[in-house]
């Protein structure tokens, strides 16, 4: 009798096993490579910390700082929601000198109020002033937002605080007023006096303009504006245009510019964290952020530029109060994760 023959090969039945395997395993793979919603708060939050991180490094030493600027809305986002963001340039600082100080305190014009008691009250918080650009046109005059006087030698003086700016750009001049979302008043603030001899001196900052994307847009992941916003206040659903974020010289949070508002955008001094709020593109159209451990809180102290990034505790509410809210980022301040109370 002869050996059987040894047999050769794969049987159909053990084919169709090993290619259901196969099959198994590449699905496996592809459905832990593809992003889903939950992974992109997570990668946006990250991208975002990294972007901020990068525009307070950018900004060290540099006298005109630097910016961030959110784009809301957009393709098939609702309009309270932003997930592009672009690095921004921001303009050198317009230079020159006010009017003669004798012109000045006849007609009004310096911007120093409380130092003189003239045709102008002490204690007046806003006053015209006449400006002579030295390194602008008078249409450049539109983007400032905030100005500050110093005067030159043989009478110098060193920089006063910012003030506000709000420009007529036509004319050369504008209107120079006390920063009161920076907490200034006629108590706190002193507005610089004019030299005997000779005219101040004037720096105003420019607001940002975008260039560069600062990180890779996400398609499931977004912030979601309407709970964003400054110290226990909230933006809401009305914001219409950019978020453009300030960080001075030193790398903390400057200011924080509405730029869709008209006629001028809405300059937001921060004395207290900003939150962004984070979530799914889901969540946000269901209204569902604040109610998702998924999202999560990204908090920039405005003093110390310093960032937190913190998972969201979930409020068991359809409607959230502002005491909610409030709760809510105590929580992200306090580095508390999903499931504390």
């Amino acid at each position: 009798m002869t050996a059987p023959a040894r047999r050769r090969g794969f049987t159909l039945v053990e084919l169709l096993v090993v290619t259901g395997l196969f099959a198994v395993f590449f699905g496996l793979i592809v459905n832990g490579l593809r992003p889903n919603a939950n992974s992109q708060v997570r990668q946006l939050s990250q991208a975002l910390s990294s972007a901020i991180l990068s525009a307070q490094t950018r900004a060290l030493g540099n006298e005109t700082g630097a910016a961030l600027i959110l784009e809301v809305g957009g393709g098939s986002l609702p309009t309270f929601a932003s997930n592009t963001v672009f690095q921004a340039n921001v303009p050198p600082f317009i230079l020159g000198g006010t009017a003669p100080p004798a012109a000045a305190y006849a007609s009004g014009t310096n911007g120093m109020p409380p130092m003189f008691s003239g045709s102008l009250a002490l204690g007046a918080t806003s006053s015209p002033v006449t400006l002579s650009l030295s390194n602008a046109d008078p249409a450049d005059l539109a983007d400032g937002y905030k100005i500050r006087f110093y005067s030159a030698a043989p009478f110098a003086m060193p920089p006063s605080p910012w003030f506000q700016f709000s420009p007529v750009a036509s004319l050369s001049s504008g209107t120079v007023s006390l920063r009161v979302d920076a907490g200034q008043t006629i108590n706190n603030t002193c507005w610089p006096s004019t030299p005997a001899s000779g005219t101040l001196q004037f720096q105003i900052a420019r607001r940002p303009m975008s260039s560069a994307p600062a990180l890779d847009t996400t398609k499931q992941a977004a912030i979601d504006v309407r709970f964003s916003g400054i110290g226990s206040g909230t933006w809401g659903s009305a914001v219409a245009g950019p978020i453009a974020m300030m960080f001075d010289r030193s790398g903390s949070l400057d200011s924080v510019m509405l730029l869709g508002t008209t006629p001028a955008p809405t300059v937001l001094v921060p004395t207290a964290p900003l939150y962004l709020l984070i979530a799914t593109v889901a969540d946000i159209n269901d209204n569902r952020s604040l109610q998702s451990q998924t999202s999560r809180w990204l908090a920039i102290n405005p003093g110390t530029g310093r960032l937190n990034v913190s998972a969201n505790v979930p409020i068991a509410v359809s409607a959230p109060s502002q005491t909610d809210i409030e709760t809510a980022r105590a929580n992200a301040r306090q580095g508390v994760t999903g499931g504390a109370k």
